[in-house]
């Protein structure tokens, strides 16, 4: 009897440790499953922060891909035209003060009024909108690559901060910039734009980035390629007069090639 009793106060006591013990170990085993994945993060930073950059990435993916061309260039538009536009009505009042005093134009003056107004305010006139003209000219906009043909070198130094550089670093940029420029308006080009052909056909008369020098064969190419696929244009007469200047210039063997880069083009996939 004694065994007995002994034997079933031991019994008790196991289930009484089981049920009191039991749940704080689990609970133990569970936090440090948690804690395991902090403790390798903090050991790897790096691989912490692809993680966050990872999954942060799509949203601004998404938010870029949102922009139309139509709004980049707009956008770069408005900062080109509030670059050097006055930001507070004291820096207002004296220019408008010196222009009056050197009778200047009515139009100019009115037009800064209407510019100061549109600007008062803007925090993005000192973003880089030559970057914004360049990025809208990839996406297809034909007024944008037209816009990058009428910056002058000055603008583009200044826009792109080339003074900071060395001579020999600004023109390797300012060439880089100039065979960008090339490269995406013949893609709008492609696309149908009038105005990026245009460029191409009076740009290629004068310079070739690729080699430095003139290249009619491209230029009378672009020309063909223009009188080939905008007949209703309303400067088909103008191009179809620089095509018989540019053909008087060159050699048959030059305008067969011309031609024949010509199909290449209205072909292209």
């Amino acid at each position: 009897m004694r065994r007995t009793h002994i034997g079933l106060l031991a019994g008790l006591c196991l289930a009484i440790c089981t049920v009191v013990f039991y749940p704080k170990e689990h609970n133990s085993a569970e936090n440090i499953k948690v804690s395991e994945p902090i403790v390798e993060q903090d050991q790897h930073p790096d691989r912490v922060n692809k993680t966050i950059n990872t999954t942060s990435q799509p949203p601004e993916q998404k938010q870029v891909q949102a922009v139309s061309p139509e709004a980049l260039f707009m956008e770069a538009v408005q900062v080109r035209q509030c670059r050097n536009v006055p930001r507070t009505d004291k820096a207002f009042n004296q220019w408008l003060d010196e222009a009056l005093s050197r009778d200047e134009v009515h139009e100019i003056v009115e037009t800064m009024k209407a510019r100061y107004q549109r600007c008062l305010g803007d925090t993005n006139r000192d973003e880089n909108y030559v970057e914004k003209l360049m990025q809208a000219a990839q996406m297809g906009s034909d007024e944008a690559a037209d816009t990058l043909w009428r910056l002058a070198p000055t603008e583009v130094h200044q826009a792109l901060k080339f003074s900071t550089l060395t001579r020999d670093e600004q023109v390797a940029r300012m060439k880089a910039f100039t065979a960008q420029k090339y490269q995406v308006t013949e893609q709008v080009a492609l696309l149908g734009g009038e105005k990026a052909i245009l460029q191409l056909i009076r740009g290629y008369q004068y310079l070739d980035p690729d080699t430095g020098g003139q290249d009619y064969i491209q230029a009378l190419a672009y020309s063909h390629y223009f009188l080939q696929t905008r007949q209703d244009s309303e400067v088909y007469s103008r191009v179809e007069w620089t095509r018989q200047y540019l053909e008087q210039r060159m050699t048959l063997d030059e305008i067969t090639r011309a031609q024949q880069l010509a199909n290449e083009l209205q072909h292209h996939e």
